[in-house]
């Protein structure tokens, strides 16, 4: 039996190994908006249009750019590559970006509005909060980015307690940060 286990294990490892894997690497033209938005897989993910202009839906994306030197308020276009692996174990892919030049870079207009879920329904699998308290009363995003949530304290902190879907409209803050300016349920 033990035999018997082992060899099922050791097939298991060797249909599942590296060599299934495809990977293939293109160079693509990416634009970025002018903010971070969330990801329940990333934490905190870039606004991508790959192969497109911002705004365009079709090409919108979400992920991470490797050596990318981003601020916020800014919209860049790039030349970057594109690495997609394929595991045809588990027929999942993993997309990466890697920067190759910043073609140009422009500042939104300072009253610029986007939003951002906080509190979401994901994949029919329950609740993902993206927001959390600090112990000094102030609000992350993502983990990473800091936001002022004006009147909207009370508000959050119900949503949190009570699960429920929120999103955020937020303008650009000093230092990265972002401002709370509403709130939707």
């Amino acid at each position: 039996m033990k035999n018997a286990t082992l060899l099922l294990v050791s097939t298991l490892i060797f249909a599942c190994s590296a060599t299934d894997e495809n990977i293939t690497s293109e160079e693509v033209d990416l634009a970025v908006d002018h903010y971070k938005t969330i990801s329940a897989y990333n934490g905190t993910a870039f606004v991508i249009y790959e192969n497109g202009s911002l705004g365009d839906e079709n090409a919108r994306v979400y992920g991470q750019i490797d050596h990318f030197n981003f601020e916020p308020g800014y919209t860049y276009s790039l030349s970057a590559t594109k690495t997609t692996i394929e595991n045809a174990g588990t027929n999942a892919k993993t997309i990466r970006f890697t920067v190759n030049s910043v073609d140009s870079r422009q500042a939104v207009r300072p009253d610029a509005e986007f939003r951002i879920p906080m509190i979401k329904f994901i994949n029919g699998r329950g609740m993902a909060t993206f927001i959390r308290r600090q112990a000094d009363s102030t609000f992350i995003l993502g983990n990473e980015i800091p936001f002022n949530c004006n009147y909207f304290c009370p508000d959050l902190d119900r949503a949190i307690e009570q699960r429920n879907e929120i999103t955020g409209i937020f303008k650009h803050g000093p230092e990265g940060s972002y401002q709370l300016m509403s709130v939707i349920n």
